[in-house]
């Protein structure tokens, strides 16, 4: 189960509201999406230790296409 699994489950109990990228949306059967239009940029940092970083970070750097120098 992922976080955005256990957020729409919560949304779908009545106990609270989620916004999630639109990718989820055709799989939340049992709650009301509304599309957001002109939110606002999400900024995500990343850090690590300076002692290099572990095959699954490396990865997952990779997949980012960011540069680790």
């Amino acid at each position: 189960m992922t976080t955005a699994d256990l957020m729409a489950g919560l949304v779908r109990e009545g106990l609270g509201v989620a916004m999630l990228p639109s990718t989820y949306a055709p799989g939340l059967a049992g709650v009301a999406t509304v599309p957001v239009t002109d939110a606002p940029a999400r900024i995500e940092h990343l850090v690590w230790s300076a002692a290099g970083l572990p095959p699954a970070a490396a990865a997952f750097v990779e997949v980012l296409g960011v540069a680790v120098g």
